[in-house]
């Protein structure tokens, strides 16, 4: 959420939401009430990207490396970080081949 937040707030570009759990993209994309244990935080997101165009989408984890080797970073560091125009350079390595393995 704090990935969206940053993004609405620095850019009037579109929001393009890449996420591995297709149970959240449809939890996010429901048009109904959201009675789980997440309804305070798909409401916050909800609202969030109500801000701005955008377009959520589930791709899964063995398309999407870059996004485990963020998520263990995080891990590992335990802290927030921003990267802007780049980012860790295992990171850009494995966006190289999602891109390749992908076909772009």
């Amino acid at each position: 959420m704090e990935g969206l937040s940053f993004s609405i707030h620095r850019s009037e570009l579109p929001v393009q939401i890449d996420m591995d759990s297709i149970i959240a993209v449809k939890l996010i994309q429901a048009s109904e009430v959201d009675r789980s244990v997440y309804s305070s935080i798909i409401k916050e997101i909800r609202y969030l990207m109500s801000l701005r165009e955008n377009c959520i989408t589930h791709v899964s984890r063995s398309q999407n490396k870059v996004s485990g080797s963020l998520a263990k970073f995080a891990r590992s560091e335990g802290r927030t970080m921003t990267w802007l125009g780049s980012g860790p350079p295992e990171a850009l390595e494995l966006a190289a081949i999602d891109c390749k393995d992908f076909g772009g």
